[in-house]
């Protein structure tokens, strides 16, 4: 795309007047005062350049994060510093971190950490160019813990080098416990080998393209949920034992956004899921939840549903609410491969938990959701899933994102290939969002069609950001209206930045093209 400063872009400003400027003194950022004198279509900006049509005199400052820290207000709202409405969006690392050597992309097993800083920064900068903030980024307990009590501290500083190269490029992390179907003895991951029942017993036979189904057909799987939830072997004590030597090494991590209890955790041998949900995984979750943020309490924790509540076959899906004012709720949701005219809009499913959680006062962010490519439905699908997390402005992060060779268990989830080739997966997720509201009542829209969006909210003081991907914006958009009191704009393509201030009190209204 040209560059955005020629004629043939088109940028209209309507009734708007540059506001001045005030200093982001909460997040450590000076911003430039904006002058109120003069036409800005007669202005220069300080590059020499004519000012476009509602382009700042002086430009908006980027806001720069000291750290990756978000609090939890009323209506489950999350906030930064400066007090801004905030969403956020990423991916998981996804299914290369479940097997040796655990990490998102191929290492040499030798590999010293200064040789792979290199590599996680080229992994991460990716996701820079596709728009997102966010990592959730899965850890082994099996890799963390091989053996009872005997820690692999060369892991942990490999995952901190990883959390370091997500923060350097400006991802927030949010650290995943994550486990399938318990452990790789039955061709999932998470839980260590000495936490089977029976280590000696012969391993499954892997890969296993129904791998999912053991929560509800294999007695070992099952059997091995039953032992946590008992603390049989004292398991539920190792668990805490294990989130205390993540919690020692990143509670103060300025990377680490959130702390994720346990993924899709297995119900064992219960029939009635949802009640069991009530009675023992909420109470688990509010105890642990309780641990972590001593732990760590400058940081949210993160809970999630068992897996069989991501793919929509119980129809009485309750939604839980632990103790605790920290929390997020983290529910996956996949269907593409039924997705048709007779099948369930995915938007009701997410109108439900925005529902919930300005209700309860706790942040949804959608921590799965993905498609594979011979999923012919799964473009539209997660169109109309994206549209559905921008009516509720919801977070979310995809499912997923790694260099997966071989594929684990024949899943072909990840937006890029094994040789950094985008898969249809990539573009669907890779549109703009309204990140940051410096206001209330925000709304956007994005009809990926016709390649327009537009966004709205009542102005206070401070910096709205409007993300715009430079991989699908290139140089900047096309076209761009705003209105609203003392309104004006900084298109920052380096970053994928559209950011504006405006009166406080003012009804902003902002559209723009690709």
């Amino acid at each position: 795309m040209p560059s955005a400063r020629p004629a043939a872009l088109a940028l209209v400003l309507l009734a708007c007047t540059p506001a001045p400027s005030s200093d982001d003194t909460e997040t450590g950022t000076d911003t430039a005062t904006e002058s109120e004198s003069g036409s800005e279509s007669e202005s220069e900006s300080e590059t020499g350049q004519p000012l476009l049509p509602g382009e700042c005199e002086q430009p908006i400052a980027a806001v720069e994060r000291v750290d990756a820290r978000l609090s939890v207000d009323v209506g489950g709202v999350m906030r930064d510093a400066a007090g801004r409405d905030v969403v956020i969006r990423g991916l998981n690392t996804g299914n290369r971190n479940k097997t040796p050597p655990f990490m998102p992309f191929p290492i040499a097993d030798d590999i010293p950490l200064d040789q792979l800083r290199p590599l996680a920064d080229e992994y991460f900068g990716r996701m820079r160019e596709w728009g997102l903030d966010t990592a959730r980024l899965p850890f082994s307990w099996e890799a963390l813990e091989p053996v009872r009590d005997v820690w692999d501290e060369q892991y942990l500083d490999r995952y901190e080098v990883l959390v370091d190269a997500a923060w350097g490029q400006g991802l927030r992390v949010i650290v995943d416990f994550h486990q399938d179907i318990w452990s790789r003895n039955y061709c999932g991951d998470g839980f260590p080998t000495w936490a089977v029942a029976d280590p000696a017993a012969p391993w499954h036979e892997c890969p296993d393209p129904k791998w999912g189904l053991k929560y509800i057909t294999n007695t070992e799987v099952r059997h091995a949920f039953d032992r946590f939830w008992a603390n049989e072997d004292g398991l539920k004590d190792e668990f805490l034992s294990m989130w205390t030597k993540i919690g020692e090494r990143f509670a103060d991590h300025p990377g680490v956004l959130a702390l994720e209890i346990l993924n899709e955790p297995g119900w064992g041998t219960v029939n009635d899921i949802q009640q069991w949900k009530l009675d023992v995984l909420t109470p688990f979750h509010t105890a642990v939840a309780g641990y972590l943020h001593e732990l760590a309490p400058d940081l949210l924790i993160a809970y999630d549903n068992p897996g069989i509540d991501a793919v929509g076959l119980d129809p009485d899906m309750v939604h839980p609410r632990p103790a605790g004012d920290f929390l997020i709720y983290g529910p996956h949701m996949y269907g593409a491969g039924t997705y048709g005219p007779e099948q369930p809009n995915p938007q009701d499913n997410l109108a439900e938990m925005a529902s919930f959680g300005r209700d309860n006062d706790v942040p949804v962010m959608l921590g799965e959701f993905g498609f594979q490519p011979n999923e012919a439905a799964g473009p539209s699908w997660l169109s109309d899933l994206a549209d559905g997390l921008d009516t509720q402005r919801m977070s979310a992060t995809l499912w997923e994102y790694s260099l997966n060779d071989p594929l684990w268990n024949y899943e072909n989830f990840s937006v890029i290939d094994a040789q950094t080739n985008p898969q249809p997966m990539l573009d669907a997720w890779v549109r703009p969002w309204l990140r940051a509201v410096a206001g209330e009542q925000p709304s956007f829209f994005w009809t990926a069609g016709s390649g327009q969006g537009g966004a709205s909210w009542l102005a206070s003081e401070g910096v709205t950001e409007v993300v715009l991907p430079p991989r699908s914006f290139g140089a900047g958009p096309s076209e761009v209206t705003l209105t609203g009191e003392g309104a004006c704009f900084t298109l920052d393509m380096a970053r994928g930045e559209l950011r504006v201030r405006a009166n406080a009190g003012a009804s902003v209204n902002l559209s723009f093209s690709k």
